[in-house]
C-alpha cells in the first residue's frame, strides 16, 4: 500500500499478514478522494475503523489540520502506529477503543468532523450503528462529508436523513458519500 497524493505520497505503508483484514486498494482509495476534491482548508476528519490508517494517512497527506484514527483491533492497532511514526505525522490521534465508545467519547469532546469514513467489518451492523451515533452526538460539522464503504448497496440517506453527494461500486465494494 502507498500513499498515493500529497505531502505523503509515495510513502509505503505497512499492512496486514493476516487475510481477515481488507485495506481498501489504491484505486478505490483515490476513486473516493478525486470524488472528495477540493478539500476544505484545515479540516478535522475521522478514520473510525482505521486498521493500518491508510484512508486517514491520505487525509493528513491532503492537508488535515488533524485526523482520529480508532481501530480496537490490537495487531491492526499496532501496524497503524508504525505507519504514523513511519510518516512522522504530529496531527493524527490515535484511539484503541470500540467505535461506540470512541464516538461517545468523541461526542462529549464537542468535536465537530469535516470528513468521516467508515469502513466496518461488512459482515456486521456496524455501519447503521456508528451513522446513528455519528447523528445521536451530532460529530458532523455543518457541511460535513461522511464517506461509506460497504460490501452491499446500502443507502441510509431516509434513515439518517442524509444526502447522498456520490456513489459508485468497484467490484463488490460500495462507496457512498452523504452530507448531513
Amino acid at each position: 500500500m502507498k500513499v498515493v497524493a500529497g505531502k505523503y505520497k509515495g510513502f509505503n505503508l505497512a499492512s496486514p499478514k493476516s487475510k481477515t483484514s481488507r485495506p481498501t486498494d489504491n484505486k478505490v482509495k483515490e476513486a473516493v478522494f478525486d470524488m472528495l476534491y477540493p478539500f476544505k482548508d484545515n479540516f478535522l476528519a475521522l478514520d473510525l475503523f482505521a486498521g493500518t490508517g491508510q484512508m486517514g494517512i491520505e487525509f493528513l497527506s491532503r492537508g488535515g489540520a488533524e485526523v482520529y484514527f480508532n481501530e480496537k483491533n490490537y495487531s491492526n492497532f499496532s501496524i497503524l502506529k508504525q505507519n504514523i511514526e513511519k510518516i512522522g505525522s504530529d496531527r493524527a490521534v490515535l484511539i484503541k477503543n470500540d467505535f461506540v465508545k470512541t464516538l461517545k467519547n468523541l461526542g462529549q469532546k464537542n468535536l465537530k468532523f469535516d470528513y468521516i469514513f467508515l469502513d466496518p467489518p461488512y459482515e456486521s451492523d456496524f455501519l447503521d450503528k456508528a451513522l446513528f451515533y455519528i447523528k445521536e452526538y451530532d460529530l458532523s460539522s455543518e457541511d460535513g462529508i461522511i464517506i461509506t464503504e460497504s460490501s452491499m448497496d446500502l443507502d441510509f440517506s431516509e434513515k439518517y436523513d442524509l444526502h447522498i453527494l456520490k456513489d459508485k461500486s468497484y467490484g463488490r465494494k460500495y462507496i457512498k458519500i452523504y452530507t448531513i
